[in-house]
């Protein structure tokens, strides 16, 4: 015997199969929008590097000291600490330097200099301190491959060369890279797949939804 609750079913199935083309191409038609879109906006591409911390490096433990931003190895070498690298890879003088390589303020057309640090720190470079593995990861997000990695590149050679101007430690080279840059070769934005995942997912919601409101005003 049936009862209600499966007649109920059985008429959701019997109606949306009546709508499975309308359903489809509320699907559909956002996914190929969101494909298409995807195509056509801007690409971007991400390289890194990742490098031992000083700390890691010498044989120690990544250790924030009471005394300042440097730490002595357990060989007697003077080493500047991963909280000293850090701010030396995320200070103004090391972007601008980026800036200059890179004639970023005509390329990114940002023309006043704080509004172009704040966005080339927020946007285009992620710089990491993985404790738990002591490392510093170093990642530059632009719309090509190849400046990506020169970035990255330049971050490095960089570092080189205001420990030299600042006199910061003795050690080198100054850090030892487990994963040198890359040339990226798949893009890190638009997510197609996922657009189009998301757009028919959504697409096939309001689909339902408008069926569902539908019968329920008639």
């Amino acid at each position: 015997m049936i009862n209600n609750e499966e007649l109920d079913l059985l008429e959701i199935i019997h109606k949306l199969r009546k709508k499975k083309f309308f359903l489809m191409s509320c699907a559909l038609i956002p996914a190929i929008i969101a494909m298409i879109v995807s195509f056509l906006i801007p690409k971007k591409y991400i390289s890194s590097t990742t490098f031992l911390a000083p700390e890691v490096a010498t044989g120690g433990n990544i250790i924030q000291t009471p005394f300042g931003g440097f730490s002595t190895s357990g060989f007697g070498e003077d080493v500047i600490s991963s909280q000293a690298l850090m701010a030396l890879l995320k200070s103004d003088e090391m972007i601008e330097d980026v800036i200059k390589q890179f004639n970023l303020a005509e390329k990114l057309n940002i023309k006043k200099k704080r509004a172009l640090i704040d966005f080339i720190k927020k946007e285009m470079t992620s710089i990491e301190l993985l404790s738990n593995e002591g490392v510093i990861e170093i990642s530059v997000e632009t719309h090509s491959p190849e400046m990506s990695k020169a970035i990255v590149e330049f971050y490095l050679s960089n570092l080189e060369k205001l420990n030299t101007k600042f006199k910061l430690t003795t050690q080198n080279p100054l850090v030892k890279i487990i994963s040198p840059p890359y040339l990226p070769e798949k893009k890190s934005f638009p997510k197609t797949k996922i657009n189009m995942a998301m757009a028919f997912l959504a697409g096939l919601t309001l689909g339902l939804l408008y069926i569902y409101f539908k019968e329920k005003l008639n």
